[in-house]
């Protein structure tokens, strides 16, 4: 049996997983997302990580999930960017980070072929423990005009 490491987290009450190894840092109660101009919807904005500026994607918008009421504890999974040549890394917004955990590849189906759905962007789907968790590639989340949107921001700082 083979097994790769997840982390798995939620959005309105949904588990999702990413491949541990795309994940550089979770923070916890982020302060202030700065918003950016024309930024796509789903874009809330930057964030200053030690130096770093981080463009944030809002999951529950980008999934078209209604928006959560907006609090100071704010979750967000940072990730190496591969799709933006000028931003060395990328926020997404979450309800919660749930746990690490090792799933059985053999339990890992191909996404579902639904034209003009989220499946775009969902790597795979677990099955196991008697649940369906569907698993998000980070990179596929970016549509072009975000990545123009973030690579001109970038450009201009």
């Amino acid at each position: 049996m083979e097994e790769e490491k997840f982390l798995t987290f939620q959005l309105s009450g949904q588990t999702f997983a990413i491949e541990i190894s795309c994940v550089k840092e979770i923070l916890n109660g982020c302060g202030s997302i700065s918003p950016v101009p024309e930024f796509p919807e789903y874009g809330k904005g930057v964030i200053n990580l030690r130096g770093d500026i981080v463009p944030i994607i809002d999951m529950r918008v980008r999934f078209s999930l209604p928006p959560m009421a907006e609090t100071d504890k704010i979750c967000i999974i940072v990730t190496e960017s591969k799709g933006s040549a000028k931003s060395e890394y990328l926020g997404y917004v979450v309800d919660t980070v749930c746990s690490v955990v090792d799933f059985d590849t053999s339990q890992i189906s191909p996404p579902p072929s639904i034209s003009g759905s989220s499946s775009q962007y969902i790597k795979g789907v677990y099955k196991g423990n008697g649940e369906i968790i569907m698993i998000i590639s980070p990179e596929l989340l970016l549509t072009d005009p975000m990545i123009e949107a973030i690579d001109q921001y970038m450009e201009g700082i």
